[in-house]
C-alpha cells in the first residue's frame, strides 16, 4: 500500500501553511486596529452576541447583516455548485472568482463583528483574512483529497494562488472602508467648518 501523501514532500505545503497561519495571526494581533480586547478565542462568541442584539433591530445594521449573510450564501452557491457540476475542472478562473469572494466577505464579516475597530484602521482584516486563509488551506491538506494527484510544485502553486487572492478580497473591502473613512472625515470637516463660519 502507497503511504498518504501527507507524508511525502506535499507535507511542506501542511506545514507552510500552518506556519504561515500562526504568521498571519500574530501579524493580525501587531496591526493597527486589531480588536485587542477581544481575543481570537472569543471571536466567535462576539459575533454570536453581536447577531443576536443587531439582527432584529430593523436599522442599517440589520442590513449590513443581511448583506453579509447574502454574500455568504452566494459565495457558498459558488464554490459548492462549482463542485457538483465540476466548474473548478472546466473553467480554471472559477477558483479565482471563489476565493477573492471569499475574502472580501471574510473581511466584510469580521468589519462589520469589529465595526468600531475597522472604522479606525481597516487594514488589520487583511492580516486576518491572511490568517484564516491558511488555516482552511491546513484544513484542506488533513482533510480533503482532491490534491493527492498534484505534483508538489502544482500543490504550491495553487496554494500561494489562492492565499494571494483571498488577501487581495480583503485588500479591497479594507481600501473600500478607508475611501469611506476619507470622505466621511473631509464631509465631516467641511460641515464643522461651515458651522463654525
Amino acid at each position: 500500500m502507497a503511504p498518504l501523501p501527507h507524508l511525502s514532500a506535499k507535507l511542506a505545503v501542511g506545514i507552510g501553511s500552518a506556519a504561515l497561519a500562526l504568521l498571519g495571526a500574530w501579524a493580525t494581533m501587531a496591526t493597527a486596529g486589531y480588536p485587542r480586547e477581544h481575543t481570537l478565542r472569543s471571536w466567535p462568541a462576539v459575533l454570536a452576541r453581536r447577531l443576536r442584539r443587531e439582527l432584529p433591530r430593523g436599522d442599517h445594521l440589520t442590513v449590513a447583516w443581511a448583506v453579509v449573510a447574502a454574500w455568504s450564501v452566494l459565495v457558498s452557491g459558488l464554490h459548492f455548485g462549482g463542485l457538483y457540476y465540476d466548474i473548478y475542472n472546466a473553467y480554471p478562473w472559477w477558483d479565482l472568482l471563489t476565493h477573492a469572494m471569499g475574502g472580501l466577505g471574510v473581511a466584510a464579516l469580521l468589519s462589520v463583528t469589529f465595526r468600531e475597530e475597522t472604522l479606525r484602521s481597516p487594514f488589520w482584516v487583511v492580516a486576518a483574512v491572511l490568517a484564516i486563509g491558511a488555516g482552511f488551506e491546513v484544513y484542506e491538506f488533513v482533510f480533503k483529497t482532491f490534491w493527492y494527484r498534484w505534483s508538489l510544485g502544482y500543490y504550491v502553486t495553487d496554494t500561494v494562488v489562492d492565499l494571494l487572492i483571498n488577501t487581495s478580497g480583503a485588500v479591497v473591502f479594507a481600501a473600500a472602508v478607508a475611501l469611506y473613512q476619507r470622505r466621511n472625515g473631509a464631509a465631516a470637516r467641511t460641515a464643522s467648518g461651515a458651522r463654525s463660519d
